[in-house]
């Protein structure tokens, strides 16, 4: 589900931009392998540093639960994210 913006940077611009089609390409191919995204899954890491995932639009409380969180976010192994509403539209990134 979503991640937490809690202490996280939001990268650079260009950085944003380099991983925005990274993100969407991952909620593709998570659709066309049947994830219900409804639920708001993790998408994974999509570089180096960033993971994608999928919230509420809006938010909910849910969302912000650690266990709705990509593991690699919450470990630590990705500072950055890119958050998705079930349509595959960017909400927000961190």
């Amino acid at each position: 589900m979503a991640l937490a913006l809690a202490g996280c940077g939001g990268g650079g611009e260009s950085q944003k931009a380099d991983v925005l089609p990274l993100a969407k390409q991952a909620f593709e191919q998570a659709k066309a392998n049947g994830v219900d995204l409804s639920r708001g899954p993790c998408l994974g890491v999509i570089a180096k540093g960033w993971v994608a995932d999928v919230a509420h639009d809006p938010r909910q409380p849910v969302d912000d639960l650690p266990e709705n969180q990509c593991e690699a976010f919450r470990s630590g192994k990705a500072e950055h994210f890119v958050e998705l509403d079930p349509n595959g539209d960017v909400i927000r990134t961190g």
